[in-house]
């Protein structure tokens, strides 16, 4: 498990890699809660067609501390990968956040998003395996490199009548005050 130090250098090198494919971005920094939780979130613009607006990585992770003092290690408690390719106006995304809604009504902790024609998905949540933003950067730059097809028919799909209320089609927004004990949703669609 991380310490803090260690989750700045991992942000550091998220940014760097990204960087290095020609992505636009501000800084962005690991941000601590109160409670000692770390959060970061940042978009970043991929380079080429902006029409009608660049393609898109977004990254946001939270970590929670294992101990409660500033020299703990580290979890992941929640995380949010997106790819949003609007030049070709499809979208990507990985996520683990609500464990405990997505472990009691479908038996995982985490699970994706794939829209072949964005705004317009075959399905609202699929069925996923855990990411690592790395991981998640290798996938997104391949497919924005590379176009055609993202892959949806190939996934499985969630279904549920309550589903829409663990995943709302809203951006998602740091807390402030955000609470481990507190597992509201905090990462969102």
């Amino acid at each position: 498990m991380p310490t803090q130090r260690q989750l700045r250098e991992r942000l550091e090198t998220l940014a760097t890699i990204l960087y290095r494919y020609g992505a636009t971005f501000p800084v962005p920094e690991l941000e601590r809660y109160a409670s000692g939780t770390l959060r970061f979130s940042f978009i970043a613009e991929l380079p080429g067609s902006d029409t009608p607006q660049p393609a898109t990585i977004r990254l946001a992770e939270i970590w929670e501390p294992v101990l409660a003092t500033d020299a703990s290690d580290y979890r992941r408690a929640e995380y949010a990968y997106d790819f949003v390719d609007h030049p070709r106006n499809r979208r990507r995304a990985f996520h683990g956040h609500d464990p405990d809604y997505f472990a009691h009504e479908f038996a995982v902790l985490v699970h994706e998003h794939c829209e072949e024609t964005l705004g317009s998905p075959d399905c609202s949540h699929y069925f996923g395996l855990p990411v690592d933003a790395f991981e998640a950067i290798d996938a997104f730059t391949a497919l924005w490199a590379l176009g055609g097809s993202l892959g949806c028919a190939d996934l499985r799909c969630m279904t549920g009548s309550r589903l829409a209320h663990a995943c709302r089609q809203r951006p998602w927004r740091p807390r402030r005050g955000w609470a481990s004990k507190r597992r509201a949703s905090s990462l969102h669609s």
